[in-house]
């Protein structure tokens, strides 16, 4: 469970209610994922003043989401890779996901599940994530 302090415990809620909502009023992927970079940008700057293990957790999964995710969109755009897509909804689940560990926070459950499925998300972009996404073994 999230051990912060009552101001920057709200700080956080904050940051991730601002992003949820950005990444819902854009359908540009490219921007939606400019907001998602602040998920674990907000993580990083609360531990450095009050360190809580589960925020490691949190930033580790969210960064590697961030970066995993924003190759493939960048590989799309480049024409490289043209195989390899995104399962059409995965960024309104991202979304979701955002909106789901900021609630949890808030209400003090706990946030394994929403990072493994942030995880799983994210390994639905890579090669064999989105391959085994086509074979419908992994579902987003």
């Amino acid at each position: 469970m999230l051990s912060l302090s009552p101001n920057l415990r709200q700080t956080l809620l904050e940051e991730f209610r601002y992003v949820a909502n950005e990444m819902r009023k854009t359908e540009d992927p490219a921007r939606k994922l400019y907001f998602f970079s602040a998920t674990y940008g907000s993580v990083n700057r609360i531990f450095n003043i009050e360190f809580d293990p589960e925020l490691v957790f949190a930033h580790l999964v969210l960064n590697n989401a961030h970066q995993t995710i924003d190759t493939r969109i960048s590989s799309i755009s480049q024409r490289r890779e043209g195989a390899i897509g995104i399962p059409d909804g995965l960024l309104e689940k991202l979304t979701q996901a955002v909106e789901e560990l900021t609630d949890n926070w808030e209400k003090g459950k706990p946030i394994d599940g929403t990072l493994r499925n942030i995880a799983l998300l994210t390994y639905a972009t890579t090669g064999n994530g989105y391959y085994l996404y086509l074979k419908g073994q992994l579902s987003i």
